[in-house]
């Protein structure tokens, strides 16, 4: 079975996806592409700095800016996917924090036009080494048409009310 045919298999019996866009779909010109996939699988789309504006922030599939800076709902979404698509992005300290720690209950996905990115700082389930454009066109036709509103309620909620701050017994 070839890569982009696997990985639609793994989105398609996935329960919470998150795809993570990054700047490779807009040096490829694949914001259409990423659009189409999105609304098909009804993906959570996340977004690396880099990869911000790739999907209108109005878009309902949009939930926000991930990584340091980001958003803690995206990030508690990476934390708790169970299949995360990157598409274009490089995983790096930025978007990731540690990577040991990073989106520890999923399967990786990872396109990138780089093959020296792919697995160099996550470990990667998936490898697809192409042009955004090219692969989101692909992917997009073999990808089965999804409905996942208990995954986008879920995340909707931990931006409404985020959870409370964790402490450790042994901060001061």
């Amino acid at each position: 079975m070839g890569q982009i045919k696997t990985a639609a298999k793994l989105i398609g019996g996935a329960q919470r996806p998150v795809v993570m866009a990054g700047h490779g779909i807009s040096i490829s010109g694949a914001t259409e592409e990423l659009r189409a996939f999105a609304e098909k699988a009804d993906l959570p789309v996340a977004f690396t700095l880099h990869g911000l504006g790739t999907l209108p922030d109005s878009h309902p599939n949009a939930i926000g800016f991930m990584g340091m800076h980001g958003h803690a709902h995206v990030n508690r979404a990476i934390d708790e996917c169970d299949v995360l698509i990157n598409v274009g992005a490089r995983f790096d300290d930025r978007a990731t924090g540690r990577t040991d720690m990073f989106a520890p209950n999923a399967t990786v996905i990872h396109i990138d036009i780089d093959p020296a990115e792919i697995g160099k700082n996550v470990k990667t389930a998936v490898p697809i080494v192409g042009d955004a454009k090219r692969v989101l066109e692909r992917l997009t036709r073999e990808v089965k048409a999804a409905e996942r509103a208990e995954w986008h309620a879920r995340i909707a909620a931990w931006k409404i009310a985020p959870p409370a701050p964790v402490f450790s017994p042994d901060e001061p």
